[in-house]
């Protein structure tokens, strides 16, 4: 009974635990994470480097957070409190949206009612699909109101226009909304094509030298998006090649 109570006090001791919490793309400290331990029911706020202080025991559950990230939950094992240091890396849920006007409608019914038939359609209404015109029935109407251009949306149609839609910024994030829009499923899997137990199989290297590593790749969010695994892999392979000639140039230096 007495080893038991001994083994039960040591199980119970605390320790002051730092952790840094970072995002899956550039490795980079992510601003103002919270941290709950389910244990304790501590709370706690990171800070402008992503860093966290807060008392820890053998086997608590942290839940780590911040807005458009997926939560993450953390097991403190005896490595980590003993180290008294955590890593922990965040990855995006959040999708990039496109612009949109908010309207201030009135208050009054009759007043809501008359705004709402006011309000101006855009043309995409009339592609949407129902039961009077088959596709063939819409096609040929498409072609009633306006003849096909085979020059639309060229630089032959408009040099002023295509030049807009190329340079101008607004324009630039409209395209790169659309095409992220396309890699809407790609978003989750982001965490499982690029992890840290993939970068360590590849590389062999192991904590903290393989942190370091992942912030020496810096890949962007987007591009772990487009990439695919193997893509993934082969950049990781890449910047490995490149970290150990630095690394190596380094010590030459010492």
């Amino acid at each position: 009974m007495l080893l038991l109570m001994l083994y039960g006090v040591g199980m119970a001791q605390t320790k002051k635990l730092v952790g840094t919490v970072y995002n899956s793309s550039g490795i980079v400290p992510i601003v103002g994470c919270q941290v709950h331990n389910l244990n304790t029911g501590e709370y706690v706020f990171g800070d402008d480097n992503g860093r966290f202080i807060m008392s820890v025991s053998v086997n608590d559950s942290l839940v780590v957070s911040h807005s458009g990230y997926s939560q993450s939950l953390v097991v403190i094992d005896n490595r980590d409190y003993s180290r008294g240091r955590k890593d922990i890396i965040l990855y995006h849920k959040a999708f990039m949206l496109p612009n949109f006007t908010c309207y201030g409608l009135n208050p009054s019914y009759e007043g809501f009612k008359r705004d709402v038939a006011t309000v101006k359609l855009p043309d995409s209404y009339k592609n949407i699909d129902d039961v009077h015109l088959t596709k063939e029935e819409r096609r040929n109407a498409t072609y009633t109101e306006e003849a096909p251009n085979i020059l639309k949306n060229t630089k032959l149609a408009s040099p002023i226009t295509w030049l807009y839609s190329t340079f101008n910024k607004k324009e630039k994030m409209r395209r790169l909304y659309y095409e992220m829009e396309g890699y809407g499923e790609e978003v989750q899997q982001v965490q499982l094509k690029y992890n840290r137990e993939l970068v360590s199989e590849i590389t062999g290297l192991q904590e903290p030298e393989l942190l370091d590593f992942m912030v020496y790749c810096h890949f962007s969010y987007y591009d772990l998006i487009r990439w695919s695994r193997e893509k993934i892999i082969d950049e990781v392979r890449t910047k490995f090649y490149e970290y150990q000639y630095f690394k190596a140039l380094e010590e030459d230096d010492k």
